[in-house]
């Protein structure tokens, strides 16, 4: 069987309005035939194992923490969490989650993120 991927992205700022409130991120991009995107969810049309990883740049207008998770079928997954300290407005850093995960036809992941303040 061939691979298959996906390569999705955001140029929207998406930033916390309220701290340590789950926001899933939205998102567009190329998809291949064995996917469905609605906003931030990706439905895998076929049953496999799949890599999900995802690079977030991360920063804002203050200072606090960024967490970064992945959701399957709307349930957090254990242990995908990724943290990042903002220490200075301005300041930006990558923060990535990833994972291996055996999914079947219909199901959907979502990356998630979470600030301890608004503005990040």
């Amino acid at each position: 069987m061939a691979a298959s991927y996906s390569a999705l992205n955001s140029l929207d700022d998406q930033l916390a309005t309220a701290a340590n409130t789950p926001y899933p991120i939205v998102m567009t991009g190329d998809l291949g035939a064995s996917y469905k995107l609605e906003k931030s969810k990706v439905t895998v049309l076929r049953d496999g194992d799949y890599f999900a990883s995802a690079a977030i740049q991360i920063g804002g207008k203050g200072t606090g923490d960024v967490y970064v998770w992945m959701r399957l079928n709307g349930k957090d997954i254990p242990d995908s969490n990724s943290i990042q300290t903002v220490p200075s407005a301005g300041f930006t850093a990558v923060l990535v989650s990833q994972t291996g995960i055996t999914l079947k036809k219909g199901d959907y992941i979502e990356f998630v993120y979470a600030a301890t303040a608004p503005g990040l």
